[in-house]
C-alpha cells in the first residue's frame, strides 16, 4: 500500500511489488503535476524492494536532477539500509 500525504510518499507494506511500484509512479507523477519540486519518501516500514522499483527511483533521480527537481529518502528501514549501503546507494541517494 502506497499514501501521499503532501509532497511525501509512504510505501506501508513490508515486502513492496510490482504493483507498489506502479502506485509510486502514478504518485510521483501526481506530485509534479501538482507542482512539488522535491518528492519525499518514508521507506520506514519496507524492508524489501524489488529491482524495478529500485530502479526506477534511481531513474527518476537523475531525471528530476536535470530538471532542478529532487527525490529524497528520509526514512529507511535497516534492512533496506544495509542494502543500500552494499549497493552504495546511500551517497548517490543522499542518505545520512
Amino acid at each position: 500500500m502506497v499514501t501521499v500525504e503532501n509532497n511525501t510518499i509512504t510505501i506501508h507494506c513490508e515486502k513492496a511489488t510490482i504493483d507498489d511500484k506502479h502506485e509510486v509512479e502514478y504518485a510521483v507523477e501526481r506530485l509534479l503535476h501538482s507542482g512539488f519540486n522535491v518528492i519525499l519518501f518514508d521507506l520506514s516500514k519496507t524492508i524489501y524492494l524489488p529491482s524495478t522499483l529500485l530502479g526506477y527511483l534511481m531513474w527518476k533521480k537523475q531525471q528530476l536532477t536535470k530538471q532542478g527537481k529532487d527525490i529524497q529518502i528520509i526514512a529507511l528501514s535497516s534492512a533496506l539500509k544495509k542494502v543500500f549501503e552494499e549497493m552504495r546507494l546511500i551517497e548517490f541517494f543522499g542518505i545520512s
